[in-house]
């Protein structure tokens, strides 16, 4: 079963991930003996804001978002007969470096290559899951880092098998418009439906556009089921399975981060002259504390974003005024002291002229001085 699509919330990483890809290639084969029961599309909102790549995904995700449904109905493979009660979906999303690196230079554009791995399993009366689980998946793709879009490109994968990816699968674009009808992926089927928005709710105290998306019955393929499944006579049975679902998400507008996901799913398994058999029928929501964490985490971002966004241009502008202004206060100041220090000069030149015009109406041995002296003497020989 496919797991729900889940915002991915950014968390430290973990050894115990490390080891996942290896333990869901086991589970996958193992399952693959079961009938299948393809859960909701765990989905995954990464971190998507550091104040030094503001706009941008970061390249490090470590990522981990769980759903569930408490109430579920679905076809348990174990017992080979419908069984209810609580189901769990987790979706791992770690950011391939290597890859990621690979891809950019690819395609020429700024990306980053997600590693997905999501498992889903009933939880029996003791709190313990099954072994091996529901659905066992392992997705690779490339996710244009402003846009949150799936790109293009030779190493998107799903379950090893080369997929096209397209719409919107980790995120939402960053600044929201909640007038524009957004493509968001599928990996049941394989494709992106339209998500339409639905109104404005606050999550927690956060403000969040919710969209929402409906799937019509869909058959996706085609299963070997034992006929007494049907109530039909002992033997194997070629059985069609179809899908439907209705998806919503809440994403903080600012950031493009899902704080909470929501999937109502009916799966059915269909044969000729038989009762189609649900195969899943839950309404699978994000865990209270996974949406806390979503909340918690992206409050914070989301504002700083905004200010960013709002703010900086103005300071930005105000800065530049303020540069302008100053470069013409600093012109106008050293033009008055060039025009001071040109007066000053002219005027020390003024008065050495008129000193030496003084000096040039004087007779040799007619100093004032030399007068005064040689009058004294004159006296005094009379």
């Amino acid at each position: 079963m496919k797991p729900v699509t889940l915002p991915l919330l950014q968390v430290l990483p973990s050894r115990k991930f490390q080891s996942l890809p290896r333990r869901l290639s086991r589970a996958q084969s193992r399952s693959h003996d079961r009938i299948r029961c393809v859960l909701p599309d765990v989905g995954a909102p990464d971190a998507v804001l550091r104040v030094p790549e503001a706009g941008r995904i970061p390249s490090d995700q470590n990522t981990q978002q769980t759903v569930t449904d408490d109430h579920a109905s679905y076809f348990d493979a174990d017992t080979v007969k419908p069984g209810s009660g609580k189901i769990i979906t987790k979706a791992t999303v770690v950011a391939n470096k290597e890859m990621t690196k690979k891809a950019s230079k690819e395609l020429g554009r700024d990306v980053i290559v997600i590693d997905q791995w999501q498992t889903t399993d009933n939880v029996n009366d003791k709190g313990q899951t099954a072994s091996p689980p529901m659905d066992a998946s392992t997705q690779q793709y490339a996710v244009d880092k402003s846009s949150g879009e799936a790109v293009k490109w030779s190493g998107n994968m799903l379950d090893g098998k080369p997929t096209n990816y397209e719409g919107q699968t980790i995120k939402f674009p960053f600044q929201v418009d909640k007038n524009k009808t957004y493509r968001y992926w599928d990996s049941t089927l394989g494709k992106a439906f339209p998500m339409k928005y639905a109104g404005s709710e606050d999550i927690k105290g956060l403000k969040t556009y919710k969209f929402t998306q409906t799937i019509p019955k869909t058959k996706f393929t085609t299963m070997d089921v034992p006929g007494e499944v049907f109530g039909l006579p002992k033997g194997s049975k070629l059985a069609d399975r179809y899908y439907t679902n209705d998806r919503t998400v809440w994403v903080e507008p600012e950031t493009g981060v899902m704080m909470k996901l929501q999937e109502k799913q009916h799966q059915t398994l269909e044969v000729p002259n038989a009762k189609p058999v649900d195969a899943m029928l839950t309404t699978s929501t994000m865990t209270d504390e996974t949406i806390k964490k979503n909340v918690d985490d992206y409050k914070t971002k989301s504002s700083q974003l905004k200010i960013l966004r709002l703010w900086a241009p103005l300071l930005l502008g105000l800065l530049g005024l303020f540069a302008l202004l100053l470069g013409l206060f600093v012109s106008l100041r050293a033009g008055r002291e060039r025009r001071a220090a040109r007066h000053e000069r002219r005027d020390e030149r003024e008065v050495d002229e008129v000193r030496h015009d003084d000096d040039s109406t004087l007779v040799f041995g007619d100093h004032p001085h030399s007068r005064g002296a040689h009058s004294a003497d004159e006296r005094g020989q009379y």
